[in-house]
């Protein structure tokens, strides 16, 4: 049968869209397999003008692994808990929705946990007028760009990450005890290379990196800083204006994240995410 799609990249440092897949309908081995294929070359893929049930979307994220659900259980979808609510729409005394705009610091997703997401979804069920867009950055291009000197000053070198540590502490939401008690510190190398496709990239993030181990507090900072800098570089990122239907799949183990705001509270902006891969329990 071969393949039903089409790839077309976006010109950026990465990311392409991909065209002539109704992702409410199953794919093919074929399908998924490619889909795969394109998702390690070109990191993010966007699938616009899908129209999707929680459950659809739920079976389509299981093709790339298993689904881990984040641990904030409060968000998780009401009809489908492998999902979980991103929105400025309060919805009082139901606690699936968050009036502050999560995700507004670049991380990657997960990056807390002993064995993070290798891939993330997100899916834009109503868009603002205007704002809201997503910024993604490509962490093998930041790797592979800094000099001889900073490349060798950091091989070797593992940072501490935490969900409550980093930036966008005002975006993030206190966890309850037994939420914290599930996810304590984790340690990952600072360059780490991707288990598929055997390249290396930088795998730390303002949002979750907490201290780099092997220095003391006032030049891990220092050494952070100028990475995150460098790692944001434009030449390195993709804005993603979203459009309702929009499907993102994202690989967060070659790429850092944000959202950006730049709407009004009276601008409805929800979408579903999914983590796929990673060994938390998601019982």
């Amino acid at each position: 049968m071969g393949v039903t799609f089409t790839v077309e990249p976006t010109g950026a440092a990465l990311a392409a869209e991909i065209h002539g897949l109704d992702l409410a309908r199953s794919l093919t081995q074929e399908d998924a397999e490619a889909l795969r294929g394109a998702l390690l070359e070109h990191i993010l893929l966007v699938f616009p003008g899908q129209h999707l049930t929680p459950g659809q979307l739920a079976d389509f994220c299981r093709r790339f692994g298993p689904i881990t659900r984040h641990i904030l259980d409060q968000y998780h979808h009401p009809e489908e808990p492998d999902l979980c609510i991103i929105s400025n729409v309060v919805e009082s005394g139901k606690g699936r929705t968050t009036a502050q705009t999560a995700g507004s610091y670049w991380h990657s997703d997960l990056s807390y946990l002993a064995d993070p997401a290798d891939v993330s979804m997100l899916y834009a069920v109503e868009v603002p007028q205007s704002g809201g867009d997503t910024l993604f950055c490509d962490m093998y291009a930041a790797y592979v760009s800094l000099s001889a000197a900073m490349r060798a000053r950091i091989a070797g070198l593992t940072a501490v990450h935490n969900i409550m540590s980093g930036s966008g502490a005002d975006a993030k939401v206190a966890l309850t005890e037994a939420q914290r008690a599930k996810v304590p510190d984790a340690i990952h190398p600072v360059v780490q290379r991707h288990p598929e496709t055997g390249r290396e990239a930088l795998f730390v993030n303002p949002g979750f990196t907490r201290r780099i181990v092997e220095l003391d507090a006032a030049a891990g900072i220092e050494l952070l800083t100028k990475l995150y800098a460098h790692a944001t570089d434009a030449r390195f990122t993709y804005r993603h204006k979203w459009r309702a239907g929009d499907v993102t799949l994202f690989d967060g183990r070659a790429s850092m994240h944000s959202a950006t705001g730049g709407y009004t509270s009276d601008q409805p902006r929800t979408l579903w995410r999914a983590f796929m891969g990673g060994s938390y329990a998601t019982g």
